[in-house]
């Protein structure tokens, strides 16, 4: 039980930036009119948020100061380089699952596995380390 629970990760930084659903784009309102013909504008922004496994490992992997994907697995920190992407997997409904190996600075191989929803990365769990089962 104690393996199967300490099977489960929480990436660092997993989640920031990551909400339900997709932000509205906000305006800001144009400057106070002093009179006259002055023009007014108006400047739209949009937050964007990674679409899939790749998208979001990318983003995590550009935010990291070593660009690694830190987890923390058995309370230790673990930085991992992609290696290879397996072919997504449906679960249901919106849901799926995407399999990664990714090389440990400690030279393991490690399978992440990845749970989407609507193609927002919403969870991640070790499969394998090694090829075996944690």
């Amino acid at each position: 039980m104690a393996a199967a629970v300490a099977s489960f990760i929480t990436p660092i930084a997993f989640g920031q930036g990551m909400s339900a659903g997709y932000s509205q784009p906000q305006s800001q309102p144009p400057p106070a009119s002093t009179g006259g013909s002055q023009k007014s504008t108006t400047t739209t922004t949009k937050t964007t948020y990674p679409q899939g496994v790749k998208g979001y490992l990318d983003q995590q992997l550009a935010m990291s100061k070593d660009k690694k994907f830190h987890v923390s697995l058995n309370g230790s920190d673990v930085a991992l380089t992609p290696l290879k992407f397996h072919q997504e997997q449906k679960l249901g409904g919106v849901k799926t699952s995407t399999a990664v190996d990714m090389k440990g600075v400690d030279g393991k191989i490690y399978e992440i596995d990845f749970v989407t929803s609507n193609g927002q990365v919403t969870g991640a769990k070790v499969g394998k380390v090694n090829g075996k089962a944690p």
